[in-house]
């Protein structure tokens, strides 16, 4: 991706996470986030067809990395050593100062369904990857989507606090209970 489309990309994440803290998403204008983000209103168009797919941008921007590694997670490594999968999930947050993001984003109104989605997302991927269904495998279902809200909020809550090593040690902890 070109160095200019990046750093204009950037700056509208970074103007609607800040706006978003402000107000309620569906009355931030389209100038108003061109304003802030320092750039026109046709370069906003010619990244985004509407403040939705800007608002998607921005929530793809901050889970997309963390659903692609629920698409490989194997149950049986959930139960086993999750270490390897907090490790992986821990790094992805951590790149591209995603705490920094994930702080700001904690203090949003989308926040909330927002992580609903990403909840959903997560869940779905692991459920697939593993072939289960709720019909025939919910007790496997229900400790995903126990495990994957867990994780998430004890990941979240805490924020700006990010204390990897205590974060690790308790998600493993965790997980390993499942049965």
């Amino acid at each position: 991706m070109d160095r200019r489309v990046k750093r204009t990309k950037a700056a509208v994440f970074n103007a609607m996470i800040a706006l978003m803290i402000e107000k309620e998403t569906d009355k931030i204008t389209v100038l108003e986030l061109c304003k802030k983000a320092d750039i026109n209103k046709s370069t906003f168009y010619l990244h985004f067809k509407s403040m939705g797919a800007c608002i998607q941008f921005c929530f793809e921007t901050i889970t997309n990395g963390i659903v692609e590694i629920a698409k490989g997670i194997n149950y049986e490594q959930i139960q086993r050593d999750p270490t390897d999968i907090i490790n992986s999930i821990l790094n992805e947050i951590e790149r591209n100062n995603n705490i920094e993001r994930l702080t700001k984003f904690k203090n949003s109104r989308m926040c909330a369904p927002a992580l609903r989605m990403l909840k959903q997302q997560m869940t779905e991927a692991i459920c697939s990857h593993n072939n289960f269904t709720m019909e025939k495998n919910y007790h496997q279902v229900t400790n995903v989507i126990y495990a994957v809200g867990g994780c998430i909020d004890v990941i979240l809550e805490p924020l700006p606090a990010f204390d990897r090593e205590k974060l690790t040690a308790v998600l493993t902890a965790q997980l390993r209970k499942i049965r």
